[in-house]
């Protein structure tokens, strides 16, 4: 039976992230992307990991990006019998260093709209989107409620996941892009060296690899598919 990769996009992001890897894999593996923004709440990290635990019923390649990241390590280290494989793209296991997370949310308490969004969006890519594309992505954002970015952006500054790192067993990668402008690629460099085994990958991109480089991030997934037992 073909491996599912179940993929978890980031704040505001769209699941629609993932459409160009998943078209790419044509298949193999799947691809299901997780609106967990559109969820009902609560939407801390804890919270929703357990959620998408639910949904899985059968070990699975798991993805996260950036706050979807910190789900997916999450659900990697408390159920580690649903997780085959775990890739972790422009995230981190922390949020120190991420310097204006704390901005971003007194922003979202007292300015949240369509401008708001359409700046997370913006410096989610190292180069500005068609503008098709822009729309599209910011049509979902629009649908987002604010008390769903203030609970997951809350929760993931206060969870500090470091300890569970060298507890993972399952092959993991970290994917990052060089030209990332909310996370350093540093971090992502220190997480893989504390994850036993872990694989790291930095492409030419922005925050987001899986939309901006969907060949390189194809073929990060084959690759991580192929360590799997």
């Amino acid at each position: 039976m073909e491996t599912e990769l179940v993929a978890i996009p980031g704040t505001l992001c769209a699941p629609g992230v993932f459409s160009r890897v998943a078209e790419l894999l044509a298949g193999r593996p799947t691809v299901r992307a997780v609106d967990w923004m559109l969820d009902d709440g609560p939407w801390g990290i804890e919270t929703v990991a357990e959620r998408v635990a639910a949904t899985i019923e059968r070990p699975v390649l798991l993805a996260g990006h950036s706050t979807g990241g910190a789900i997916a390590l999450r659900l990697a280290a408390t159920r580690p019998e649903l997780v085959s494989g775990l890739l972790l793209i422009d995230t981190g296991a922390h949020m120190h260093g991420h310097g204006d997370v704390d901005r971003i949310i007194d922003t979202v308490r007292v300015a949240w709209g369509p401008e708001l969004a359409a700046a997370v969006l913006d410096r989610s890519f190292a180069r500005p989107l068609p503008p098709d594309e822009r729309a599209t992505f910011l049509r979902y954002a629009e649908k987002v409620p604010k008390a769903a970015v203030l609970e997951a952006l809350t929760s993931q500054r206060d969870l500090d996941l470091t300890p569970v790192l060298a507890g993972l067993s399952c092959p993991v990668t970290v994917l990052h892009g060089i030209e990332d402008r909310a996370r350093p690629i540093e971090q992502a460099r220190a997480m893989a060296a504390m994850i036993p085994g872990a694989e790291f990958r930095a492409v030419a991109t922005g925050h987001t690899p899986v939309w901006e480089d969907p060949e390189a991030s194809a073929e990060v997934v084959r690759a991580l598919a192929a360590r799997i037992p």
